[in-house]
């Protein structure tokens, strides 16, 4: 049984206002097709900025066939991965497309607003003194055996440093979890910062011996940013293609 609205309530309720919003279907054609063109024009012109301003760097790869890695990086994916042998030892890197920091666009307008040559000179020289570049990397240390450790770490301008050390049993298991969730299900091993400082030496020398240095680490801030850029002209690409055709 439907119930009905009670008398009371019904007196209350006033009409609606609604303005007709019947345009003819032309009507709304012509503001897309307009609306269209001009977003065309507009991703043609950054499309053209970003293919203009980007260079190929030849010493990365440089850098990759020095250091004996095989890099594996697919178009379509924000994934880039590093590989070598050492003895019976696989090493495995990875990390991920990364955008240049945000706070260097946030700041120049800030600069711009300043009159005061005395602020400028301090907040540059705390620019100088922060981090400007940081990226995330795992390492994959495997055995012939089977058995896998995985150093989880960060590289801040050309600096390494290790977060966390595990030993891991499926390896394409934990390459599908978030870094954030690492962890989290299973006990993986204590903040590294946690450990004895004698054992946090000893095993970052032993990552260093793979060849997991400083230079890897200037390397992966570098090729993060380049990958996002490729990845972002390719979007560019892909999305003149649906707004022309």
């Amino acid at each position: 049984m439907i119930s009905k609205i009670p008398l009371r309530l019904l007196r209350t309720i006033k009409p609606l206002n609604m303005t007709k919003v019947f345009a003819p279907f032309c009507t709304q054609l012509e503001k897309v097709n307009k609306t269209g063109q001009k977003l065309v024009k507009i991703v043609e012109k950054e499309l053209k900025y970003e293919k203009t301003n980007y260079v190929e760097d030849d010493s990365a790869i440089q850098y990759i066939e020095k250091a004996g890695f095989q890099l594996i990086d697919s178009e379509n994916d924000h994934e880039v991965t590093l590989e070598k042998k050492v003895g019976d030892v696989k090493v495995i890197v990875q990390f991920q497309s990364r955008q240049p920091n945000s706070d260097e666009a946030e700041e120049e307008p800030q600069e711009q607003q300043k009159n005061n040559k005395q602020n400028q000179e301090e907040e540059e020289e705390e620019q100088q003194e922060a981090p400007n570049d940081y990226a995330d990397f795992t390492v994959y240390l495997q055995k012939s055996n089977g058995q896998i450790l995985c150093y989880e770490c960060t590289t801040s301008q050309g600096e390494v440093n290790v977060n966390l050390v595990s030993l891991i049993k499926d390896l394409e298991a934990h390459k599908k979890i978030p870094r954030f969730e690492r962890g989290l299900q299973d006990y993986s091993g204590p903040d590294f910062i946690t450990l004895d400082e004698r054992l946090q030496l000893a095993l970052v020398d032993y990552l260093k011996g793979f060849g997991i240095n400083d230079d890897l680490g200037a390397f992966i801030e570098h090729y993060s940013i380049d990958k996002e850029q490729r990845l972002y002209i390719q979007w560019l690409n892909s999305l003149t293609t649906f707004l022309k055709n």
